[in-house]
């Protein structure tokens, strides 16, 4: 996190210096809080805002039959003996290979389940409720289980010994899946400084300590497992038990429960989670969203016209909006309300930070940090420029009351202000703790405290600001910075991401090649596509980290994805590809990827990459990419009439407004490595 911290705080000072603002020593020192205390409860405490049943948009009714339930774009079977999903249907294709089910060994004997089909219990427009239970020689599992509108799944199963005791060898859950639909990877925590997280399953597959969250799935669909705690997880020293292993042409999630003998008395509770994705429809997209990131208070007429004119549609105004980190409030109202009041004007959205902290100045920092604060300790980000008072913030837990703190707050923020909604900076991260104050942690049988991931709150904090914000704003934004997470049950209420500062901290190698390997194409079509997960995606980069703006451009365009800008100059860059979206319709047209093999597109050497979209009739825009370590000549055939354009196109790139040579569908570029060009070809 350090890193993550040191590279915030100077993209800051960038933001603020070609503003004119100043970055400066010390304001109030740091701890300053205000000297009273509360006398009653705040008034924010136990509130309700964006605390719904509602079924939210862009999500359509949850219908459920006996042993079938159908949210938007998925369907979930539970037509098994086991309280937990059978079958999973997403984008027309199965994901499962076959139930997903409880191995155990008891007694010296492999466990058999019998049962009926899951009983529908309650049914709503945003949820259902199932009842389950399987029966065995020597235990029972009973389920509850709720589907909820975006498609997450909650199991909380009960297993109970039907005997005095039961000796239970062994207790796997396993997650079969096709395995030409397990072939990438994610998982929560990830490490600062890499993308190992995410990346193409190993031929060997792949053994982990515990991860909270664990994601299979390919280019286009996939599906997640998430528990909050290895709690009742019972192993010998050294075991790993989250595995993944390749058999008879399927990729299997398996999650060691018990490898280590039990004596059983007392139930066995555990709760699982399961989410297909694609979460919900992939428009609008980044692209629509158009933002940039440079907002301030002394921002004048003419600087928003021109973000106008450019084709800007979102500005986020980072921490800075406010003097106290992270803080729903700000002394600075009407320059706050000036500023919205112009971006509106100009069908500008203006998003306001927010974070996952709390500062040590915050008025309610003396009284609620021990009870709000992850344990044990994190963060303990430094923000120390003028005009700003000297301050630490350190990271909250949102299973504790200052989830209501947030949401209250920012209902009266959306209610006072004519925003849009909000920038989220690590909101959307449940992150460990083990703060047993506001029901974190759990005992372990050695006494130890083990470590929650509150997935469930912090799914919940999500939704509420979610809620709020399309309560207030229907076209509302939600646009969360994470780096390292796409727990997609809190991130389905993103309304886009902003991520890869984990890697903006690394020095630039000076092998090419080296370059490309801090983020390999594998890596990217898992984590940073958007396009496998629901949530529209925005690459982030910063002139100090280890790639050149040009090749993060590159990778990134690849996958139909634009890189945020951070000057005048990235603006000027991305008003042109704007531009062409809005002249070509980049929506009505067909996005031919890299990775599918099409005859009608060819290159000359297997490291030139091109992704198309193509408009029959219409015309077609290309985006060709070296990703070879040295310099290359380029060439890419198009068979034009099987592409839908009968007639000769006229070339030129887009960047340079140059025109392009295009003969016969042949189109020719001197490309260094990692370098790309983005033709425009057209009948006129």
């Amino acid at each position: 996190m350090h890193v993550w911290l040191f590279w915030r705080v100077i993209a800051i000072g960038l933001w603020l210096g070609a503003l004119g603002v100043g970055m400066g020593s010390a304001g109030a020192a740091e701890g300053q809080t205000s000297p009273s205390k509360p006398a009653e409860k705040p008034w924010w405490q136990g509130s309700q805002a964006g605390i719904t049943d509602r079924l939210l948009p862009p999500w359509t009714p949850v219908e459920a039959a006996e042993g079938q339930v159908k949210v938007w774009g998925r369907t979930y079977r539970f037509d098994g003996p086991l309280p937990m999903p059978t079958g999973v249907e997403t984008r027309q294709k199965q994901v499962l290979a076959g139930p997903i089910t409880l191995l155990a060994k008891a007694e010296g004997q492999e466990v058999r389940w019998t049962g009926g089909v899951c009983k529908l219990r309650e049914r709503r427009p945003s949820m259902v409720r199932l009842q389950g239970q399987a029966d065995s020689a020597y235990l029972q599992c009973e389920g509850a289980v709720t589907v909820e509108f975006d498609g997450m799944i909650r199991c909380e199963l009960v297993l109970r010994p039907k005997q005095a005791s039961v000796q239970l060898q062994e207790l796997v859950l396993e997650m079969p899946m096709p395995a030409e639909c397990g072939r990438y990877f994610h998982f929560y925590p990830g490490r600062w400084g890499s993308s190992y997280n995410s990346r193409a399953l190993p031929p060997e597959g792949l053994k982990s300590e515990f991860k909270p969250f664990f994601w299979l799935g390919d280019q286009w669909r996939g599906l997640a497992w998430f528990s909050e705690s290895d709690r009742n997880f019972f192993h010998p020293e050294g075991v790993q038990p989250i595995q993944v292993v390749r058999r008879d042409g399927q990729v299997v999630l398996r999650v060691l429960l018990i490898s280590q003998p039990q004596k059983v008395s007392q139930s066995l509770e555990y709760t699982f989670g399961f989410q297909a994705t694609p979460v919900k429809p992939d428009r609008p997209d980044a692209w629509d969203f158009r933002t940039v990131h440079m907002g301030a208070y002394d921002l004048d007429e003419a600087f928003l016209d021109q973000l106008a004119e450019a084709g800007v549609r979102t500005m986020c105004f980072h921490e800075h909006w406010t003097d106290i980190q992270a803080y729903p409030t700000t002394t600075h109202g009407e320059k706050l309300r000036r500023l919205a009041e112009a971006c509106k004007k100009r069908n500008i959205q203006l998003l306001l930070y927010l974070g996952y902290e709390m500062s040590t100045i915050a008025p309610e920092w003396p009284d609620y940090h021990e009870l709000c604060l992850v344990a044990p300790r994190a963060g303990g980000y430094k923000r120390s420029y003028q005009p700003v008072p000297d301050q630490t913030a350190y990271i909250v837990c949102y299973r504790s009351i200052w989830q209501d703190f947030i949401a209250a707050h920012l209902e009266k923020l959306l209610k006072e202000y004519p925003i849009s909604g909000v920038y989220l900076d690590g909101t959307a991260n449940p992150w460990g703790c083990r703060n047993t104050k506001h029901g974190c942690g759990y005992q372990r049988p050695d006494g130890s405290i083990g470590t929650t991931y509150p997935i469930f709150a912090t799914r919940s904090m999500m939704k509420r600001i979610y809620t709020l914000v399309r309560e207030h704003v229907p076209d509302g934004q939600v646009n969360v910075h994470q780096s390292t997470c796409m727990t997609i049950p809190t991130l389905a209420f993103a309304t886009s991401y902003w991520d890869g500062e984990q890697l903006q901290g690394l020095k630039r190698p000076e092998n090419l090649q080296e370059v490309m390997g801090i983020l390999p194409l594998d890596a990217f079509r898992a984590e940073f596509m958007g396009k496998n997960w629901g949530v529209p995606a925005e690459l982030l980069h910063y002139t100090s980290g280890p790639f050149k703006r040009s090749e993060a451009m590159a990778v990134a365009l690849l996958h139909d994805v634009p890189v945020r800008p951070s000057s005048r100059k990235d603006l000027e860059e991305l008003a042109k590809i704007w531009k062409l979206w809005d002249q070509f319709g980049r929506h009505e047209a067909d996005w031919i990827p890299y990775w599918v093999e099409d005859a009608r597109i060819k290159t000359n050497r297997p490291e030139i990459k091109v992704s198309m979209y193509n408009r029959p009739g219409k015309g077609l825009v290309a985006v060709v990419v070296n990703t070879s370590g040295q310099q290359v000549q380029a060439e890419v055939r198009l068979d034009l009439a099987a592409l839908g354009h009968p007639k000769p196109l006229r070339a030129r790139n887009v960047l340079t407004d140059a025109e392009v040579p295009m003969a016969e569908g042949r189109l020719q570029a001197t490309l260094p490595s990692l370098g790309f060009v983005l033709f425009y070809a057209h009948g006129s």
